[in-house]
């Protein structure tokens, strides 16, 4: 039980790539790299991506934690 506590997060989403997408739009988001245990910002092309791709820093740190 401990372990699982000092775990950065348990959300799925939290744990999958980050997804640019086909598209171009370049969108400045965040996404929370699970290795590094952070919220980054990258460029998002505006389409299909997946559910680890957030319109803010703040917004990323509320779900999956970590700072910048």
């Amino acid at each position: 039980i401990l372990l699982i506590a000092s775990l950065p997060t348990s959300n799925p989403t939290c744990q999958l790539e980050k997804e640019v997408g086909p598209c171009r739009a370049s969108l400045t988001r965040y996404f929370y790299n699970y290795r590094t245990r952070q919220c980054e910002k990258f460029k998002y092309g505006g389409c299909r991506g997946n559910k680890n791709n957030f319109k803010t820093i703040d917004e990323c740190q509320v779900i999956c934690g970590g700072g910048q």
